[in-house]
């Protein structure tokens, strides 16, 4: 086990989960005097439509994203440390490549998120995390 964590990551998106693990991100961060990273990636994945459409669809997506990030930040405590991104892409390797590339110390997520039809066919993003990381994983129900 480290004895502490200094580069924290909490990957969010709308669920309660996501939420929930938000909240225990701000707890981490603050008993280990860290930085933290909030990284929500809305899904655009699966997108095969007309060009029109699709860019159409990931300005919606990016706006939904920012709103939820607006209001992620309204309730982080001043003491806080942190940086925000929103990306858009596989939620999946976008994370473990953020993770990568900041040399994230540890990834705080809810054990599921809101693409449940996803989840049936791909993988749970959960599941591809934790075994895809290049540090330790905390899955928060």
């Amino acid at each position: 086990m480290k004895e502490s964590y200094k580069k924290i990551l909490v990957a969010v998106d709308l669920s309660e989960q996501a939420r929930r693990a938000f909240q225990e991100a701000i707890e981490v961060t603050r008993r280990n005097d860290a930085h933290l990273y909030i990284l929500i990636v809305s899904d655009t994945n699966h997108l095969g439509a007309e060009p029109y459409a699709v860019d159409h669809i990931v300005k919606e997506a990016q706006k939904a994203a920012s709103t939820v990030v607006e209001a992620l930040e309204k309730t982080i405590p001043e003491d806080i440390s942190y940086n925000t991104v929103v990306d858009d892409g596989n939620p999946k390797a976008k994370i473990v490549a953020f993770a990568e590339e900041k040399k994230i110390d540890l990834i705080l997520m809810g054990a599921t998120g809101t693409g449940t039809f996803s989840r049936l066919l791909l993988g749970s993003t959960t599941a591809y995390v934790v075994n895809n990381a290049p540090c330790n994983v905390m899955v928060v129900r």
